[in-house]
């Protein structure tokens, strides 16, 4: 694969990236590439290559390196058309990688399941030389990951939980976009974007995305809200013909005002989202039982239930876990308590004496606001889901 990075600013002939070796940008004659610009470091950067990616990385400057005008703190691979800028130099990161077969980007999109399509998939890119081929390789036979290089700018995010990923052959199948606790809430628009846009976002099957929180939106204004943000998926160019489910939140009220689906302008861009709803304005929120480990057992649920008030899972003799909704429970109870309440017509889940042994979508904290869908682990003796019921 050759790569180059275009000048942009200030203009030159193309940087030619060598298949081995490390670039030293600044503003010291010891450079690689030397820079008269004072607001430089005197070796401010570097890009490298490591095997399967092209990577840069700010080697402590003053100024700092941006990738697409975002900060960067640690080494980040570089993907085509990507945009590199320090001090008033700013360069385009390009590959001569050929453009992929979209018929059959079309037939995974369309059949996401059939794995067929996915090895003919993986040998095109292997051929080529493209890294994404071994990713699919390697994800099929169970081998082990790794999600940094190919977030890029969603790195950052997905760590702090404010993105969060399931997994089908190295790409994105499921994404939620929500709010982490002690963080600004992200623009929920650049993130849809950098990932649908990203390769590993091209087969996305599910998206939700928590917009009441995120964009803060008041009750009397949320309506305009989900239309306004159905308005702008539909305006967005490449969206994934793969997608089949939007969420973009929920409201649980008594009683309840019924849901709003998907508009026409969506649902032609979408068709698998045709009549679907994809804003709830619920009666409620119901915890099925996915797994338990064997020798647990449930006591006041099979199957699913319903939650309604104040309701906790505690853990009673050994090997059982109870889920009950008693008047007047004390907040630190016996039995390591975990709680289920709502706040401003959300379901929360405080962890309560229970820190560190529950998990809602396989992270760990004190308070969890709910999404559709999330996945919710006790002690690693029983698995939940928790469903909207409307």
């Amino acid at each position: 694969m050759r790569a180059w990075l275009e000048r942009e600013l200030p203009q030159g002939d193309d940087i030619v990236l060598p298949e081995t070796g490390t670039l030293i940008f600044g503003r010291s004659q010891k450079c690689t590439i030397v820079f008269d610009d004072a607001t430089l470091s005197p070796q401010h950067c570097e890009v490298s290559w490591d095997g399967a990616f092209w990577k840069v990385k700010d080697l402590g400057s003053d100024g700092g390196t941006r990738v697409n005008g975002v900060p960067i703190r640690h080494s980040r691979a570089l993907h085509s058309g990507e945009k590199i800028e320090f001090g008033a130099t700013r360069l385009r990161f390009k590959t001569d990688l050929p453009e992929e077969d979209r018929t059959l980007i079309d037939a995974i999109a369309r059949s996401p399941d059939a794995e067929s399509n996915w090895l003919v998939y993986a040998d095109q890119l292997q051929e080529r030389g493209d890294p994404l081929g071994e990713r699919i390789v390697k994800s099929r036979t169970g081998g082990k990951l790794d999600h940094m290089p190919w977030l890029g700018a969603l790195w950052e995010h997905f760590v702090a939980g404010e993105l969060e990923i399931d997994w089908q052959y190295g790409f994105v199948k499921r994404a939620t976009i929500r709010t982490a606790a002690g963080r600004e809430a992200p623009r929920w628009t650049d993130l849809v974007v950098t990932l649908l846009n990203s390769r590993i976002g091209h087969f996305v099957r599910a998206l939700t995305i928590d917009l009441p929180r995120l964009a803060n939106v008041p009750a009397l204004g949320l309506t305009e809200a989900l239309l306004d943000a159905q308005n702008f998926l539909a305006q967005l160019p490449g969206l994934p013909l793969s997608i089949e489910k939007l969420s973009l939140g929920y409201h649980v009220a008594t009683p309840a005002a019924g849901s709003l689906s998907v508009t026409e302008e969506l649902a032609l861009k979408l068709p698998r989202l045709r009549t679907a709803p994809i804003y709830h304005r619920a009666h409620g929120i119901r915890l099925r039982v996915l797994s338990t480990t064997p020798g647990v057992a449930l006591s006041g649920i099979e199957g699913s239930r319903i939650i309604s008030g104040v309701t906790r899972i505690r853990r009673g003799q050994r090997n059982q876990l109870f889920i009950e909704s008693p008047p007047n429970i004390p907040f630190l109870a016996d039995g390591n308590p975990c709680y289920f309440g709502f706040q401003d017509g959300r379901a929360q889940l405080i962890a309560g004496r229970m820190r560190g042994e529950v998990r809602v979508n396989n992270r760990i904290d004190s308070m969890f606001s709910l999404l559709p869908d999330d996945v919710i682990d006790v002690q690693g003796a029983a698995r939940f889901r928790l469903e909207i019921v409307t």
